[in-house]
């Protein structure tokens, strides 16, 4: 960890040399629109001292107090665009800085409805961005194979 990162984008955003549309903020993180959000909305949770894009190794306390502000916003959200649910992801691969997507649903109905696709998508490596659309199934030997690894 460092307070800042002279090179990165979301460093640049906390301490006002790059614009933002910031919707709340406390003294650890700040919450911002996304400048390309592919929902109405869409709302990236950084942290305002520069941590590397893995979450998983930050500290348990500072994980904690990261995921508690974006569970604040997402309700923020969710009163703000009168939605249901958003969605939170963190995939940390576009830049290199602690970082949470948060997506919220729009169009979803006052009771909870289980939505399923009937296109199924699987990757072998990474190609950019991460989806929640179910895979084929996979078979028994593949699954136990998996399983081995943490046994």
């Amino acid at each position: 960890m460092k307070d800042t990162n002279s090179g990165c984008v979301f460093c640049k955003v906390v301490s006002g040399e790059f614009p933002s549309y910031k919707i709340y903020e406390d003294d650890k993180h700040l919450a911002i629109l996304d400048l390309y959000p592919n929902v109405k909305g869409m709302t990236l949770i950084i942290t305002k001292e520069h941590y590397e894009s893995y979450a998983a190794d930050m500290g348990d306390e500072t994980y904690a107090e990261f995921f508690l502000f974006a569970k604040k916003v997402s309700k923020l959200l969710d009163l703000k665009l009168g939605v249901k649910r958003t969605a939170l992801v963190m995939e940390g691969m576009g830049i290199n800085h602690a970082h949470i997507k948060l997506y919220p649903l729009h169009g979803l109905g006052s009771e909870f409805q289980e939505m399923l696709t009937e296109e199924k998508i699987f990757f072998d490596k990474y190609k950019g961005y991460i989806t929640t659309i179910l895979g084929p199934k996979a078979t028994e030997d593949e699954l136990e194979q998996v399983r081995k690894l943490f046994i």
